[in-house]
């Protein structure tokens, strides 16, 4: 186990492994570049380095976004019960290994890499639960720079890349087949020709693996920002909803703002926007959305991630009752005629589609997307890693997404499309 120190008050911040600046955490949070030349890499589309000193009383969003939380945070407070931990720690501990190309060290507490295990390895473990706990143990320590409530880890699969490159993701007792249920949303969306990162579950079904979208096919480290970074949102606190708020309309003007190709992006962000109501993911709230880059003007939207179905389980409302959540992680769009965050109907989807992305058939892609649904669900009823009973709910879930093309098609025939 790497050594904490007691406090953490300044850190060395990288960029793709080369030293941008200092990060120095007092009264404020103070980042300071280097160089101001025009070719230092930028920590940030927000902190562009034609301006040396930044300083804000809170961490910079762009460092804050990778701060791990739910499952990971638990872990770390366990693994270092003496420590008050601060952001300023779980930097130190995220390394080189968060999320984007951003690194950090403290003096020498840098983490140390772990072994590289491979990817066929992680898929043919027969260990089911325990296998991934002994994961957790083995790389917590090594580098935690990944965000999200579910539990996951991320782990090295080759040793001239010196770091993790897979993130290797497991189902919690309150969300059983959770690994599945990604792995079948996934494969839908590749069947649809959304762009997702490489994938595969283990034998058991218990584990999904996932390449990095961040690393190249040579080992380099893309920048990345997630939406509520890029709105200057900080989300690491369990206790807010900041990543809930807003609309899906307010992302495509982040879009529109940041995007080397806006009008490519926003009809690729209108198929991710469009896969997640079909397939009624509740959960694509402002973190699963966000933007690769190398430099200052060539930023695109990223592969999709973070997809499932989350309307198959439960949740405790007040009182001890349980109840399903039937409503988008967002408000549809601004205005006083959403106050809600329910799901649009056929008008509306099309309707954003056409306005706010440019996208000239929207329908067709609603039929592209039903038809990859279809077929997902036919190579799921075949896979044994599957369990019936969780595939069961998600076709369930899955008609009520289906009824969109079909009334896309109705509509082609004289019927409107006006699904409540």
């Amino acid at each position: 186990m790497n050594e904490l120190p007691e406090k953490v008050k300044l850190l060395d911040v990288r960029v793709g492994g080369a030293l941008a600046g200092t990060l120095v955490r007092e009264s404020q949070y103070v980042f300071t570049y280097r160089s101001a030349e025009a070719e230092q890499p930028a920590v940030s589309m927000l902190m562009p380095p034609s301006r040396t000193t930044w300083s804000d009383g809170d961490l910079f969003p762009s460092m804050d976004m990778n701060l791990p939380e739910g499952f990971l945070f638990q872990r770390i407070i366990e693994l270092y019960p003496k420590r008050a931990i601060t952001k300023m720690h779980l930097l130190a501990l995220a390394g080189d290994n968060g999320i984007g190309r951003l690194g950090y060290t403290a003096g020498e507490t840098a983490p140390k890499p772990g072994a590289a295990m491979s990817r066929q390895e992680l898929l043919s473990s027969q260990a089911e639960g325990e296998f991934f706990q002994r994961l957790v143990n083995a790389y917590l320590s090594t580098g935690a720079g990944i965000s999200g409530v579910q539990p996951k880890i991320m782990i090295p699969s080759r040793a001239s890349i010196p770091i993790p490159d897979l993130i290797v993701k497991s189902a919690g007792p309150q969300y059983p087949g959770l690994a599945a249920n990604e792995f079948i949303c996934l494969t839908a969306a590749a069947h649809a020709g959304i762009e997702v990162p490489s994938f595969d579950l283990s034998a058991k079904g218990d584990i999904l693996v996932i390449d990095r979208f961040d690393i190249d096919s040579a080992g380099q480290r893309l920048g990345f920002e997630d939406i509520a970074a890029l709105m200057a949102l900080r989300v690491h606190d369990r206790f807010s909803e900041r990543k809930y708020q807003g609309s899906y309309e307010a992302i495509t003007e982040v879009i529109r703002l940041f995007s080397a190709a806006p009008g490519a992006d926003l009809q690729r962000f209108f198929v991710q926007l469009a896969f997640s109501v079909m397939v009624r993911n509740g959960d694509a709230h402002l973190k699963n959305f966000g933007l690769l880059y190398t430099g200052n003007d060539d930023a695109r939207l990223a592969p999709m991630f973070d997809v499932v179905t989350t309307t198959v389980y439960k949740y405790e409302r007040p009182g001890g009752f349980e109840d399903v959540d039937r409503t988008l992680a967002l408000k549809w769009r601004r205005g006083k005629k959403y106050t809600s965050k329910a799901y649009p109907t056929t008008v509306e989807l099309l309707d954003f589609g056409r306005e706010l992305c440019g996208v000239q058939q929207p329908a067709e892609v609603l039929e592209r997307i039903a038809d990859a649904m279809i077929r997902t669900l036919a190579e799921a009823e075949k896979d044994p890693r599957v369990s019936g009973e969780l595939l069961a709910r998600m076709k369930e879930q899955w008609d009520i997404g289906l009824a969109y093309a079909q009334e896309c098609k109705a509509s082609k025939s004289g019927g409107a499309a006006t699904r409540a």
